[in-house]
């Protein structure tokens, strides 16, 4: 459905894209996530075709944007991060005005602006003036305009940018029916709206592609990488000592809380992680309970022991740091 290979991008000085290449196909949910000023808008501009790339090419919904870009804007709905709404007209007016421009059959118009505003949850709110809406309402009618053309790929930056914590949850729920019948796109900075809705997720950093990826598989990897934390009143070389008799941990860190405890950041061996599958296993609670009657018989205090396992921001910071070094 997309398909990029080697997009580049400057402004001036500024190279905003550095050779991206991926591939969508028809149907997935894709999450685009990268921090601020790492080339994710700049991206989405070029493949729904607001200009071109000074490298590279790009093919969306079969369409070439070197051949035809003005074909591929019929075939992509795209909401920007600043949606450009009209405040003096009402929400049915603007999707009429919408759909005049999108759909060419003039007897469609009606049905289609009448299904959006039905499918975007609108239907309350159709007669009121877009600039009396509160901005997870704009934000609807946004999506409602992309999507009164019946596109084949909806491209979405920032979608929950400025929403309270309830709009937020009622605007991942409609990407996630959306997605259900067409291909989406969705860029953000913020990790829980990818991870609640898409299936997989591309990265960016300084205008490079650092990352493509599963989510179900990142959060695998995640669980598989979670660590015990230790709490003990015990000096440093006595807790080593202890863990080294244990083939299946090994210390990642150790530090001295505010109130003096140490604590011990242990990792399971690679031989010991390959067991665990997901959350808290019965192998983990055992080796947590090896790990404190050690302790126990070593005469080492344990103030706490239990798993601390990674998040998924903790992974991607990870991977962000990796690739600044």
């Amino acid at each position: 459905m997309i398909e990029a290979e080697g997009l580049t991008k400057s402004f001036g000085a500024t190279r905003a894209l550095d050779r991206v290449s991926f591939t969508i196909a028809q149907g997935e949910v894709i999450g685009l996530l990268g921090p601020n000023g790492s080339g994710k808008t700049t991206l989405l501009r070029i493949l729904t075709g607001f200009f071109p790339p000074d490298e590279g090419r790009a093919t969306v919904a079969g369409i070439s944007l070197d051949d035809d870009p003005f074909e591929v804007r019929r075939r992509v709905g795209y909401l920007p991060e600043r949606a450009p709404l009209y405040p003096e007209v009402t929400v049915e007016q603007f999707l009429d005005f919408a759909a005049r421009v999108k759909v060419a059959e003039s007897r469609l118009r009606p049905q289609r602006v009448a299904a959006v505003i039905e499918e975007c949850g609108l239907t309350t709110v159709a007669g009121r003036l877009i600039g009396n809406l509160s901005k997870g309402f704009r934000q609807r009618v946004g999506i409602a305009q992309a999507l009164v053309g019946r596109p084949q790929v909806l491209v979405l930056d920032e979608p929950t940018a400025g929403l309270d914590p309830a709009q937020v949850l009622e605007l991942r729920d409609l990407i996630r029916r959306l997605g259900e019948r067409t291909t989406v796109l969705l860029s953000s900075h913020i990790l829980a709206d990818v991870a609640s809705v898409c299936g997989r997720v591309l990265m960016l950093h300084h205008g490079r592609l650092v990352l493509s990826e599963r989510i179900d598989r990142l959060r695998r990897e995640v669980r598989s990488s979670a660590e015990l934390v230790l709490r003990t009143r015990a000096e440093p070389t006595a807790v080593e000592g202890v863990v080294a008799a244990l083939p299946r941990l090994r210390v990642v860190e150790l530090e001295r809380d505010e109130d003096g405890a140490l604590v011990v950041h242990l990792a399971r061996t690679d031989a010991f992680a390959a067991q665990r599958a997901s959350g808290l296993s019965a192998v983990d609670e055992s080796l947590a309970a090896e790990l404190a009657r050690a302790c126990v018989g070593a005469g080492l205090p344990v103030i706490e022991l239990g798993p601390r396992n990674r998040s998924l921001e903790d992974l991607f910071i990870e991977l962000l740091d990796g690739k600044d070094r």
